[in-house]
């Protein structure tokens, strides 16, 4: 018998989600072929399973329009999230790839 395994969690460095439409941006690819995961919410719960839909990118070519949904409100500009990355991986540089994580979140 074929055992499934576990969608893979998705942290957060700051656990604030939106109702609705989200965006995570990750440094590399490691999320980039995956199409479900599970969140890690600020209360320490793990959610359901949520349909993932990544796009790979180089950070050099985001607009602040791409960050509209970005679930950290510190992150929905190109400036801010910069800063952020920098900030979690000394050394980022904005020539980097990174993925970026689209799910609906709803907390019922």
């Amino acid at each position: 018998m074929h055992q499934l395994q576990n969608p893979p969690v998705l942290c957060f460095s700051t656990p604030v989600l939106n109702r609705g439409r989200n965006t995570s941006v990750r440094r590399g690819r490691k999320w980039q072929p995956v199409s479900e995961a599970r969140l890690l919410l600020a209360d320490g719960r793990v959610s359901a399973p949520v349909v993932l839909h990544t796009e790979l990118r180089l950070f050099s070519t985001l607009t602040d329009a791409d960050l509209r949904y970005e679930h950290d409100p510190a992150c929905r500009t190109v400036a801010g999230l910069l800063a952020v990355l920098q900030h979690l991986y000394p050394g980022f540089r904005t020539d980097e790839e990174i993925t970026l994580c689209h799910f609906s979140f709803n907390d019922d």
